[in-house]
């Protein structure tokens, strides 16, 4: 009596190369189903070529299915944070950042910096748009790199930067009107009274 359903002239009934004998006694997987978690990768292939759990639909529960990180991230199915930078490859996933990089926009910053610590977006070098890229505001001006224009006093960072303002105080030379309003009237933002 097969209690299992299974073609007994057959050693292998749902072709997906594991013996019908080692699905039930080995792996405990279902002889009649290719792929018994349902993740999209066959058992055999789950066992003999990537050494994942045929039983587990995210055998390093990172958050992606084994199926997704082999075909379209390509990151490694055994591991929660394939490029070792702190964010697993699920959460660089959802934030749009590579598994695969640890510095998705090149800026300076490393992804999990991004996106758990500054809350910028780990695929632009420049999640403000201001013309200073994310590590800068972080580390060099100090500006805020979630915002354009840190001061609020009407004049982006970068364009502060360039022009040698402050682009942490609205009103560079403390004369009483700020970089914006010298920048209207034609007066010098760097020199009081002028």
């Amino acid at each position: 009596l097969d209690t299992y359903n299974t073609d007994p002239l057959v050693s292998d009934s749902d072709a997906d190369g594991l013996n019908d004998g080692d699905e039930v006694y080995m792996f405990s997987t279902d002889p009649n189903d290719s792929d018994t978690d349902a993740d999209g990768l066959n058992d055999g292939d789950e066992v003999n070529i990537y050494n994942t759990d045929p039983l587990v639909s995210d055998s390093d529960a990172d958050g992606l299915n084994d199926f997704d990180e082999v075909m379209t991230h390509m990151s490694d199915l055994n591991n929660q944070d394939t490029d070792g930078d702190g964010l697993n490859d699920g959460d660089e996933v959802l934030a749009a950042s590579s598994p695969l990089s640890t510095d998705t926009d090149g800026d300076g910053l490393f992804d999990n910096q991004e996106v758990l610590i500054l809350g910028t977006d780990p695929a632009s070098s420049d999640t403000d748009g201001d013309g200073i890229n994310d590590a800068q505001e972080a580390w060099v001006t100090n500006t805020n790199p979630l915002n354009a224009d840190s001061d609020m006093d009407g004049i982006n960072d970068g364009d502060e930067v360039a022009n040698g303002t402050n682009p942490l105080s609205s009103d560079t030379d403390a004369d009483g009107l700020t970089d914006a309003e010298e920048a209207t009237f034609g007066s010098d933002p760097l020199i009081a009274d002028s």
